[in-house]
């Protein structure tokens, strides 16, 4: 199994979709109070 190390720095560089599927950079989503990131792997 490969392990990537990724720091929250460049996490906060990635874009995404906000709630008004608008282009945004992730560390905008957590700007103003903490956030908790949770990934799910579906398998199947």
């Amino acid at each position: 199994m490969e392990t990537n190390n990724v720091s929250v720095e460049d996490l906060g560089e990635l874009g995404v979709l906000n709630d008004r599927n608008e282009h945004v950079k992730l560390s905008t989503l957590w700007q103003g109070t903490p956030a908790l990131l949770v990934f799910v792997r579906h398998f199947g």
